[in-house]
């Protein structure tokens, strides 16, 4: 633990390995509200889901909403229901949202151990790599023009 004094007040900085979900609020709503100031905007979070029938969860989507661009945070997909084009389904639920909002890019990062070749195939294109970022791995990212896009809406 560090202790800075500032202006009267005394800080501590604490490393907490089980943060509450209330202090990580305000760390993540500081720093968006930081970049609204700047940027003139606040990403919309949203999310789509894979659901069997009694609404269990199998898949989906974790996304922010940009003006000009949607940015896919999280896309998953129950190992036993991969390669049967549930991938692609979410993709194109999320792609056809972003332009029903005016969205012009998709954009996403991926691990070189996960879901590269995946969004390639889904028109993406490599815009980056950070090489051996984390135990070797690179970080991958990707943008696909949505303006090129054949998706209705």
């Amino acid at each position: 633990m560090v202790d800075i004094q500032s202006k009267g007040n005394m800080y501590k900085v604490v490393v907490d390995y089980t943060p509450s979900d209330a202090d990580n609020d305000v760390v993540r709503e500081g720093i968006i509200a930081s970049n609204e100031n700047i940027v003139g905007e606040r990403d919309r979070a949203f999310s789509i889901f894979l659901k069997n029938d009694s609404g269990k969860v199998f898949g989906g989507i974790q996304a922010f909403l940009g003006t000009e661009s949607v940015y896919i945070d999280v896309l998953w997909v129950e190992e036993i229901l991969q390669k049967q084009g549930y991938g692609t389904k979410l993709l194109d639920a999320v792609e056809r949202e972003a332009i029903k909002n005016g969205c012009v890019f998709s954009l996403v990062d991926t691990w070189d151990f996960q879901a590269e070749e995946f969004y390639l195939k889904n028109g993406y294109e490599r815009i980056g790599e950070l090489k051996n970022y984390w135990l070797g791995h690179s970080k991958i990212f990707l943008r696909k023009n949505l303006r090129h896009s054949n998706k209705e809406i």
